[in-house]
């Protein structure tokens, strides 16, 4: 039976992120041994999110949620490795400090997977139409406890 717009299951559904963008390539683990490489991972995240950011628009001040999601062929590294160097990049950009992220998922999937698609954003289906590995980042405003399941 086909889901509605609105099932439970989907907390995010009907909200519009306040941030989304999409970086290509092999994420870097909070871990790497190669610092070089991890700080090249953060830089490629800032420039997305910075390109992504309206010009005008400060950075949120108030709590955040965030949702990374890493599609490629196999999971490289474990999620709160991705998680760390994620949240650090959006600093001074979506937001002030990472402090104010409420709430935060990471998820793996595969790349070549089947899914039921209710919406996708231009930025997420052009990502998926390179066919190559790359990093999914969304940030809402967080909701009240009160709205939590």
């Amino acid at each position: 039976m086909p889901r509605s717009p609105s099932h439970p299951d989907r907390p995010d559904r009907g909200r519009t992120p306040e941030l989304e963008f999409c970086v290509h390539g092999e994420p870097a683990s909070a871990r790497a041994h190669n610092r070089a490489r991890l700080a090249a991972w953060r830089r490629r995240v800032r420039q997305a999110a910075g390109a992504a950011w309206p010009a005008h628009r400060n950075p949120i001040e108030v709590a955040v949620e965030l949702r990374i999601t890493h599609y490629g062929e196999r999971r490289v590294i474990d999620m709160d490795n991705l998680i760390k160097p994620v949240q650090d990049a959006l600093q001074g950009i979506a937001y002030v400090d990472d402090r104010q992220v409420k709430d935060v998922t990471g998820n793996f999937r595969d790349i070549d997977g089947r899914y039921p698609v209710w919406y996708i954003s231009p930025g997420l289906s052009a990502a998926f139409s390179h066919g190559r590995e790359f990093v999914h980042v969304r940030v809402w405003l967080a909701r009240h406890d009160e709205e939590f399941g």
